[in-house]
């Protein structure tokens, strides 16, 4: 794991110079593109071109891929004071971090009230951090929970462009996804301003070191919260999964999820992930990233294709599903559970008579909440095995009335 981290010398003069500083939900997508001109800046990703064919030995399918950067870039010290300037830092990592606008399409069981569409659009927000390069793509890891379930991905970069994105791959256990934009799609000017983040080592990352969050906050653009590591191995529970999270009390809010959380060298040692929060609102201070240590095997698995989230030969149902928080469910007057955005053609869960738009409120007898406890069900099945579920589906009025079916669990095949 520790191949992934490049290290940087500290060099003494006049003061304290930090240098080296480098910009920071179920089916893949392959991606492909016409090759870059050999013509592009070797500042491009934050790399000269030695160092591309020595920094990973990970390849894709279609060339090698390079997993994070290196930046010659000074953050300077207040001698006196001792005080980072945070200014630089964030100058020198911000062409890293990338916003992500994902769309979500509901279908709108009112409509018929109205004669509108029976769709409802829904957009969300997240971040992004550039992680790795290939000679077509550039990779970008976010969390699961940003583009789990969406119908398209924006991708919004440090020079106000943006481009399409399609997802490579998601863990939804570990929460993490890695998202893909085609070069092609890239003026050179673009590709001359983006780095890729460079990887720090998060398991010496220690209690009561400084560090700089940066997201697209409330979805209103790139922001920067600086604090501390209040704490380290702290568990939190997203979607059911048991996550081992680096506590920080730079702020950390709604779109800032798969942002980046830095140490003052300017290196990556967290992902952003979530802020703690109560049934009173009132808790401050504490926010949540994923350690970068044990996310790069995680997202190094899903860009070489050695992992999936469903495995081969396992028990399987056919559905693509968004999990329907208590949120969601009072603002559409939906049922909570899993919305079914769709089910494919011929597989179990179509031929069980599940469509595409109902909403699975119990497996067996047990209520769902997200998609992660319908995993965890169907891991514990093997095929041919039988499950009962039970399901919302509104009429033509938009009201939901409950059913109930028998699936018969297929044989998972790539």
């Amino acid at each position: 794991m520790k191949k992934f981290f490049q290290k940087v010398g500290i060099v003494a003069a006049s003061g304290l110079i930090f240098g080296a500083l480098a910009g920071v939900t179920f089916f893949g997508v392959k991606t492909g593109a016409e090759h870059v001109a050999e013509t592009v800046s070797e500042r491009v990703l934050g790399t000269t071109k030695g160092e591309k064919e020595s920094t990973s030995d990970s390849k894709s399918q279609a060339s090698k891929v390079q997993i994070g950067g290196t930046q010659d870039i000074d953050i300077m010290v207040n001698e006196e004071s001792q005080i980072y300037n945070i200014a630089d830092l964030a100058e020198a990592v911000m062409p890293s971090i990338v916003s992500i606008t994902s769309t979500t399409i509901y279908q709108n069981p009112y409509a018929y009230f109205y004669g509108g569409s029976a769709e409802r659009t829904i957009t969300g927000c997240g971040s992004g951090v550039i992680i790795g390069e290939d000679d077509e793509r550039l990779l970008i890891v976010t969390n699961n929970h940003v583009v789990e379930g969406t119908e398209s991905l924006t991708v919004g970069f440090c020079d106000e462009t943006d481009a399409q994105a399609t997802i490579v791959g998601t863990d939804a256990g570990n929460d993490l996804a890695v998202v893909s934009v085609k070069k092609a799609d890239l003026s050179k000017d673009t590709l001359n301003t983006l780095i890729l983040a460079e990887l720090g080592d998060s398991e010496t990352t220690r209690v009561g070191e400084p560090v700089v969050a940066i997201g697209n906050a409330l979805g209103y653009g790139q922001s920067v919260t600086v604090g501390y590591v209040s704490a380290l191995d702290k568990t939190v529970t997203i979607n059911n999964s048991a996550i081992k999270m680096i506590q920080t009390d730079a702020a950390i809010n709604e779109g800032n999820s798969g942002g980046a959380l830095f140490n003052l060298k300017g290196q990556l040692i967290g992902i952003n992930s979530a802020k703690a929060n109560n049934y009173n609102n009132n808790v401050e201070g504490m926010g949540y990233a994923i350690p970068v240590s044990d996310a790069i095997p995680v997202v190094q698995s899903i860009i070489d294709g050695t992992q999936s989230n469903i495995a081969v030969g396992s028990a399987y149902m056919g559905i693509q599903g968004r999990d329907l928080s208590a949120y969601d469910a009072a603002s559409f007057n939906m049922p909570e559970g899993v919305y079914l955005l769709a089910v494919v053609e011929g597989a179990p869960a179509d031929q069980a008579g599940l469509q595409s738009g109902d909403v699975i409120i119990a497996v067996d007898g047990k209520d769902i909440s997200s998609m992660t406890e319908i995993k965890s069900i169907l891991a514990s099945k093997e095929p041919g095995d039988t499950i009962t579920v039970t399901y919302s589906r509104s009429d033509a009025r938009g009201k939901y009335e409950a059913g109930e079916t028998t699936v018969t669990l297929g044989n998972y095949v790539e």
